[in-house]
């Protein structure tokens, strides 16, 4: 295979040549070419069966019995290329020869010839590395891998942009980050976040991500405010999702996780958010149930431990099992009472239930009016 595309077939005069500086091929016409090393791109070993075929092929007349004969020949040695090769030249010399044209894959619709690709494109679709394709589907992965690509940059980019902020100058790179708008960086973004000890540059991050503004931002924004330790970028991550109903539902829906401390995380961001439809998942989480390994000790012993939820549970003796505890949580019920306006029940479900039915009731008999 040469460099140009081109292919020379033949045998090699010069096996050992060391070093390689140039190849001199004998072609099956007796003909001897001379290729420069620069010049070669790959050099194949043929299939025995190759190898017999360009010494034979020569010798085949050029007539639709002889081309089809040696078709033949290649069919049955499962050369494929060359198979093709000369039924082409039979399609050539004979329009409507019907072995041949059915070879190369024809079909008849409404009496004419039709290659199964004519009608993939008769279909709208395009081949598109080894497949077809819609224009649709083509256009995802395009777009698909503009978006990797793009994605990529970015993370190479931070990498920099940390290293310069650690720096004596860094005030370039926190220029540079805060001035990002761009969706493809939400992932890069995300990934500085990760085992940044600097709470400052944490802060960055999250001043960026609020930034660009879309909802994977505001998603990795929701999820950061569940890990962040620091109270003061807690309320970084929740001040750019406040009117987010995206981010109330994310919340909502972790008032029902196993883990307690999540649940009380989920209901101080909801009552941060201040959206008034959180009420009814807030009601339901007052009192949630989560269940805690217990570890007993040695018999007349009592021993505790807690499970992930942060609750505890008491036993004697024996081995360890799995308890239910049913917690009351401070968090959900402080959101409940800035959420309503004031009210307070307490933890009395029930009340609260009623209370929120009435607000229901009152907006449907008093709506509001111009």
């Amino acid at each position: 295979m040469l460099s140009s595309g081109g292919r020379v077939v033949g045998e090699l005069l010069n096996p050992n040549q060391v070093p390689r500086t140039d190849f001199l091929v004998k072609t099956p016409e007796g003909v001897v070419f001379k290729i420069e090393r620069t010049e070669v791109a790959q050099r194949l070993t043929p299939r025995p069966e190759e190898a017999e075929y360009e010494a034979i092929w020569p010798r085949y007349a050029d007539t639709v019995e002889a081309q089809w004969e040696l078709a033949e020949w290649c069919r049955e040695r499962t050369l494929s290329a060359q198979r093709e090769r000369h039924l082409k030249r039979i399609l050539q010399l004979d329009p409507d020869h019907e072995q041949a044209r059915r070879g190369l894959g024809y079909v008849t619709r409404d009496g004419q010839w039709t290659t199964r690709d004519d009608e993939f494109r008769k279909q709208g679709y395009v081949y598109f590395e080894g497949q077809w394709r819609t224009t649709q589907e083509v256009q995802l992965i395009e777009e698909e891998r503009a978006t990797t690509q793009a994605q990529n940059e970015w993370l190479a980019r931070f990498k920099q942009y940390r290293d310069q902020l650690a720096s004596a100058n860094p005030r370039e790179a926190r220029a540079a980050i805060l001035q990002i708008d761009d969706p493809h960086a939400v992932k890069a973004l995300a990934k500085a976040l990760e085992g940044e000890a600097n709470e400052n540059i944490r802060h960055l991050y999250l001043e960026a991500l609020a930034n660009v503004g879309t909802a994977p931002a505001a998603k990795i924004l929701a999820a950061w405010y569940l890990r962040e330790p620091l109270a003061e970028l807690r309320i970084a991550c929740l001040d750019p999702l406040k009117g987010n109903r995206q981010a109330v539902d994310f919340f909502a829906g972790l008032l029902g996780s196993p883990d307690n401390r999540d649940v009380n995380k989920a209901a101080a961001a909801l009552g941060y958010l201040g959206d008034p439809s959180a009420i009814d998942s807030l009601i339901r989480a007052l009192v949630t149930t989560h269940k805690f390994r217990v570890s007993k000790g040695n018999p007349g012993q009592t021993s505790a431990t807690f499970g992930s939820g942060g609750g505890g549970g008491l036993a004697m003796g024996g081995s360890d099992e799995i308890v239910a505890r049913s917690l009351t949580n401070r968090s959900v019920l402080d959101a409940l009472v800035a959420l309503s306006g004031g009210s307070n029940f307490g933890y009395d479900v029930v009340a609260w239930r009623a209370w929120a039915a009435g607000q229901r009731q009152h907006q449907f008999i008093n709506p509001r009016r111009d």
